[in-house]
């Protein structure tokens, strides 16, 4: 318990991106399949850590540094909060997806979406949901790999060297596969919740609610580069780690994700109502 309530105090962000998640997820798809979707995500994304740190799948070979964190919350040698950022980060991906794909209204000054439940279950959101969530990890896992110049820590090394800044493309194909793992694993018991009206589609009324996972990864975004910055202007950290070069990536990304969400939420709302079967 205690390594629990020291990793809740010691990395506030974490608990900033787990209220955020519930929050969100409650408002979006009700309690049952928020709570459904955080304790799938965290157990299946550190399924794919333990798998990964003893076999190489499905991220690379990498190890955990545990014994410099000895007051945190460890599981078969991963990290809690670790696993705990794989259902937050996958169900972001998701809900920006669904957002996306959808058709949304404008009701007064507020935006919702306005589309059927089959989206929901849809195979274009599972899809574009993993891409999402990789490409935010392209921005996050380059600064993360740098934590022991910043308050993460020196986490974990990777076996080797990679070529996006020290950070392997296999790290990226075992987010691509993690995230359609875990997004096809809760749209499936979404479907079969509905199939048995256990529960309604969606928890609680949240104005904008399509918007606010959308604000989520841009504030993750934002977080990021913030760190970048405190990177670049530090006397710690070497010129080798070409942080410059990894500040004008992440703003790059940054920005082309922008300019897609602001495209597509735009042809969302100028979308034509579905016809009534």
């Amino acid at each position: 318990m205690e390594e629990l309530i020291a990793m809740l105090t010691e990395r506030p962000y974490v608990v900033a991106f787990l209220v955020s998640f519930i929050v969100i997820a409650w408002a979006e798809r009700g309690w049952q399949r928020m709570l459904f979707w955080l304790v799938s995500g965290t157990f299946l994304g550190w399924l794919m850590e333990f798998s990964s740190i003893r076999t190489g799948f499905p991220f690379g070979f990498y190890d955990y540094h545990e014994g410099i964190f000895p007051d945190e919350l460890w599981i078969g040698g991963v990290p809690f909060f670790a696993s705990l950022s794989f259902a937050f980060l996958t169900y972001f991906g998701y809900s920006v997806a669904r957002t996306l794909l959808s058709r949304l209204e404008r009701r007064g000054s507020d935006i919702q979406l306005a589309t059927t439940p089959r989206m929901d279950g849809a195979l274009l959101v599972l899809l574009l949901a993993a891409l999402i969530t990789t490409w935010a990890d392209t921005i996050t896992d380059p600064v993360a790999h740098l934590g022991r110049y910043w308050f993460l820590g020196d986490l974990y090394t990777y076996e080797g060297q990679g070529i996006h800044f020290d950070v392997p493309l296999s790290n990226y194909a075992g987010w691509i596969f993690s995230s359609l793992l875990i997004v096809f694993v809760n749209q499936r018991f979404g479907d079969w919740l509905r199939a048995r009206r256990a529960t309604p589609a969606e928890g609680f009324y949240l104005p904008f609610k399509p918007l606010w996972a959308v604000g989520s990864l841009l504030g993750n975004f934002a977080f990021m580069i913030g760190v970048m910055l405190y990177l670049l202007a530090s006397d710690e950290v070497p010129a080798s780690a070409s942080v410059g070069q990894m500040l004008a990536s992440g703003l790059a990304l940054s920005g082309l994700f922008v300019v897609f969400a602001a495209v597509m939420i735009r042809r969302g709302l100028a979308r034509e109502p579905e016809p009534v079967s």
